[in-house]
């Protein structure tokens, strides 16, 4: 509210969240209605349009004691309709743990709005793609974990796969880093320590930006990261949006972001016929945002150019 500084991936995330919460209240007061007016079925039948699914709701960045503590959520879907947040951002993972000595493993479900996905190092010519990203958070790792079954075991593999894919990839690029900087002192003595100290230079921490280049594709596959067993989805994600910060740091800066429309126009079949016929096909563009200011821009503006490269912090992929 008013002049409030929010992140923009932490406002899109409490957005999704407090949206998902809105329509899901409505959904159990609607409910609720027609069962009190007698138009529902029979509690003893009613089991049957109602699912209810047990997930562990987990944080992008799979904190190693998560996979022992995580806890769980409830999500209800009634008469089989999903809500159209879960429609959108629902990425399912599994997260597999298997014992380094003995092999026993264990597994549990986890459940992304979005990705938080890592970036490369700020090189003047290397450049990241969204892909190594996508292979990074996926990628096997050795955990520090007691196995349940055997006494020795003390480490174990942790892998993870996708089982439910969204019609909507959210991803976060993790461009902030924790970093340390001197912060010069006056040389002066600190009077409400009765002159015994002097101020000195100390250290403070700096969320630093890293401005690494991130090659945005316009087509992405999330096929290498289902698992075995779970069917691919048929398309590809395509690029719909991006969100830029521009800035050094993560407490100052600017957003700016690229979106994609669809534009209805009239068919050449139309054209020729005098512009009688209602048949129309849908065109797409790119519109660059900067407060008031919207201006058209091209494919290779959002994608190619390196200023935008260097602070893409959000992207939005769709399901086509």
């Amino acid at each position: 509210a008013g002049f409030f500084q929010r992140d923009a991936h932490e406002f899109l995330s409490d957005l999704i969240d407090f949206l998902h919460d809105e329509l899901a209240a409505e959904k159990c007061d609607n409910d609720a209605s027609k069962e009190a007016e007698g138009d529902s079925k029979p509690a003893a039948a009613a089991g049957e349009d109602r699912i209810v699914v047990e997930e562990h709701i987990g944080s992008s960045n799979h904190d190693p004691d998560e996979v022992k503590n995580e806890s769980s959520a409830k999500l209800t879907t009634t008469n089989n309709a999903a809500l159209p947040t879960d429609d959108f951002f629902h990425l399912k993972v599994r997260v597999c743990l298997e014992c380094n000595s003995c092999g026993y493993s264990r597994s549990k479900d986890e459940l992304y709005r979005h990705l938080s996905i890592e970036v490369g190092n700020d090189n003047e010519n290397d450049v990241w793609t969204v892909e190594q990203g996508l292979k990074q958070f996926f990628h096997s790792e050795k955990r520090d974990v007691k196995c349940e079954k055997c006494d020795d075991g003390k480490t174990a593999t942790q892998t993870m796969e996708i089982i439910s894919c969204p019609k909507a990839l959210l991803l976060h690029f993790k461009r902030f880093i924790v970093t340390q900087e001197l912060k010069p002192g006056n040389g002066k003595y600190d009077k409400e320590s009765d002159g015994k100290s002097e101020n000195k230079a100390a250290f403070e921490m700096v969320l630093k930006k890293n401005k690494a280049k991130i090659l945005l594709e316009e087509s992405l596959s999330i096929t290498p990261f289902i698992g075995d067993k779970v069917k691919s989805p048929e398309g590809l994600y395509r690029l719909c949006g991006v969100v830029h910060h521009i800035g050094n740091t993560a407490s100052s800066g600017h957003y700016t972001s690229c979106a994609k429309r669809k534009l209805a126009v009239a068919s050449d079949d139309s054209k020729a016929a005098g512009g009688i016929s209602d048949e129309k096909v849908a065109e797409e563009e790119w519109v660059f945002f900067d407060d008031r200011v919207g201006r058209k821009k091209s494919l290779d503006y959002v994608v190619d150019t390196e200023k935008n490269q260097r602070n893409c912090y959000l992207a939005l992929y769709e399901l086509r």
